[in-house]
């Protein structure tokens, strides 16, 4: 039984098989969301990406600081 014209619309609205069954697997995919594994939780980089910071800055200003020894006055 096909629900759907020659351009790809529903013809049947809210009583589509299809309809259902994408809704159907929607649901399955949010109420299994936990079996995929624990998501990251973004604060445990925090202190990497603070010493990350820290590190280019610290190059950043090394580089500056050579720069105005080689060519300032």
């Amino acid at each position: 039984m096909n629900c759907c014209n020659a351009n790809g619309h529903c013809t049947q609205g809210r009583d589509c098989p299809i309809r259902k069954q994408r809704a159907q697997e929607a649901n399955d995919a949010y109420i299994n969301r936990g079996s995929w594994g624990k998501v990251a939780d973004p604060y445990d980089d925090v202190a990497e990406t603070f010493k990350a910071l820290l590190a280019v800055i610290a190059v950043t200003a090394t580089v500056t600081l050579l720069a105005y020894m080689v060519w300032g006055k």
